[in-house]
């Protein structure tokens, strides 16, 4: 420590030199000492050994200006706030760079920017203003993924719900083209035919307007059945499943199996399918399996024979997965306005080479049929395999898992009678109506009136389940008893066309040729199931 008063009086040898030591000590000492030299000029600098800080003298020479304190321990330097800086390099020891400040303000860093502490912010300042962000309590780090560009006027940041950002439209429901949903029944709660099938190897239906289609018992034997067992916080009441219960672990070339959904033309307009105006078709479900590996999904246009189809991957065993699919619009091959079957979504769950034998078709084409389900799993290999679906959904436009409207969930009257339009089913105990009606002539042939709810696609084709227990049954006069006649053929003819019923309803004539004569001509008469025998009117795609 050392300080002097820098001047060098007229003095003897000895002093003089003294006197010089002393001031050379004192600037090689930066002047340190407990307190300021008691002479002191401007821009002097100044060590105060009491904390450690190096001081210098303004330019007025009245007053001192700490410019860093010194760790004399850890020895290191912190720097005391300047008014500006204009252009700064911190540097690690090694040479890197650490932290950059260039002339402007940019600020570059070589790593992750971090600021710490449970209470400290990331500040924006306009003028002595502010806007910060402040970390909440954690327990685990989280990080947000930003959207690669903007979005339109109007538009909010929302999430997925792992983290990813992107911009959707205020409120979060884009504006539908259509008021109820595209798929009936999507969410798998309505089964009219019963809740499950066992031993099924070809074609049919669990689920309402769901069917399954095989190769006609080359892909293995499976129950089909509607389940409890669907994705948590959905809202989805079912879930359609698929269990393997005999296998066919290699496939010959024309063996396949899939699920299937069909559309009526006329629901399907709002596409624009087939003119410049065409709109993409965004398809999502909820799916798993005990077995991973590649699905397929297909868009067909029955139409004009043509079609895409789509991968997807079930990554986890026995997880529930949602999958979003886009498929692109087609400009070739218009749509019919008619209650004719147009479009089909199918899910391939397996299909031998006529299928699978060349490259996926993944933008709109011509029906080749070796490239429609290209890569896909064998399902039907193991008894242990299963499918999954529920909350199939149709959007028009293109949609991503964070922006995709909310699903439409329909009441389950409101369900029951959309389904209805393709299949009603009649079930009775011993001596139940079906319907009422008459007698033609005098032969065996009777006609009987069905009330349908609903106005169907077409005219139905009509089922019991025991024609031997469906009879046809005349009053008499006397006692009201009647005499049944066992019925061989049933045939629906359309009373009334589509939309001519009252509140939307049609009925249907189901003549009954029956396998004895007596019927007086003109006798009122009654369809009846005796036995517990169900009676089906079928108009599906």
């Amino acid at each position: 420590m050392s300080q002097n008063d820098m001047t060098i009086a007229n003095q003897t040898f000895p002093n003089t030199r003294a006197d010089i030591n002393s001031a050379l000590q004192a600037l090689a000492s930066n002047n340190s000492g407990t307190s300021a030299p008691s002479t002191q000029f401007a821009n002097q600098f100044f060590y105060k050994t009491g904390d450690n800080t190096l001081y210098i003298r303004n330019e007025g020479n009245d007053a001192d200006i700490p410019v860093m304190v010194l760790d004399q321990t850890n020895d290191t330097v912190e720097f005391f706030k300047s008014d500006s800086v204009r252009t700064a390099l911190i540097e690690f020891t090694d040479g890197d760079d650490a932290l950059a400040i260039a002339d402007g303000g940019a600020l570059t860093t070589a790593g992750n920017l971090s600021i710490g502490g449970s209470n400290n912010e990331l500040r924006f300042y306009e003028g002595s203003n502010y806007v910060g962000f402040e970390a909440p309590a954690l327990s685990a780090d989280k990080i947000w993924v930003l959207p690669p560009a903007d979005g339109t006027s109007g538009q909010a940041l929302v999430t997925n719900g792992s983290g990813t950002l992107s911009f959707s439209t205020v409120g979060g429901i884009p504006a539908r083209p259509n008021v109820k949903p595209i798929v009936i029944n999507g969410d798998m709660q309505i089964s009219t035919r019963g809740s499950s099938a066992s031993g099924q190897t070809g074609n049919g239906f669990v689920c309402d307007r769901f069917g399954f289609q095989m190769s006609g018992g080359t892909f293995g034997t499976w129950t089909m059945s509607q389940v409890d067992d669907r994705p948590t916080g959905t809202g989805f009441p079912k879930a359609w499943k698929w269990d393997c219960t005999t296998a066919d672990g290699s496939l010959a070339a024309g063996h396949f199996g899939l699920a299937h959904y069909r559309m009526e033309g006329r629901d399907l307009q709002m596409l624009k399918k087939g003119t410049s105006s065409a709109q993409k078709v965004t398809v999502s479900f909820h799916t798993k399996s005990a077995k991973t590996g590649t699905y397929i999904l297909e868009l067909f246009d029955t139409d004009n024979n043509r079609f895409i189809s789509k991968s997807y991957t079930i990554s986890q065993a026995n997880t529930w997965e949602q999958k979003v699919i886009v498929f692109d619009a087609d400009t070739t091959g218009t749509i019919a306005n008619d209650t004719g079957g147009s479009l089909a979504l199918s899910w391939w769950l397996g299909a031998g080479s006529t299928y699978s034998g060349g490259t996926l078709q993944t933008s709109w084409g011509g029906a080749t049929q070796a490239n429609r389900a290209v890569g896909v799993v064998n399902l039907a290999d193991s008894t242990s395999n299963n499918w999954y679906l529920s909350g199939v959904q149709i959007e028009v436009g293109e949609f991503t898992a964070s922006t995709l409207p909310p699903f439409q969930h329909e009441g389950l009257q409101d369900s029951q009678m959309r389904c209805a339009r393709y299949f009603q089913k009649m079930t009775a105990g011993n001596n139940n109506f079906v319907g009422r009606g008459f007698s033609s002539d005098g032969g065996g042939r009777g006609a009987t009136i069905i009330d349908s709810p609903c106005a169907m696609r077409g005219n139905p084709t009509v089922t019991t389940s025991a024609a031997s227990t469906f009879k046809f049954q005349i009053g008499t006069t006397t006692s009201g008893n009647g005499t049944s006649f066992i019925v061989k053929t049933i045939i629906a003819q359309a009373v009334m066309n589509e939309g001519q019923g009252f509140n939307g309803s049609q009925n249907f004539v189901v003549w009954l040729d029956i396998a004895a004569s007596g019927l007086s001509n003109g006798a009122f008469t009654r369809g009846v199931s005796n036995g517990g025998s169900t009676v089906e009117l079928s108009a599906e795609l």
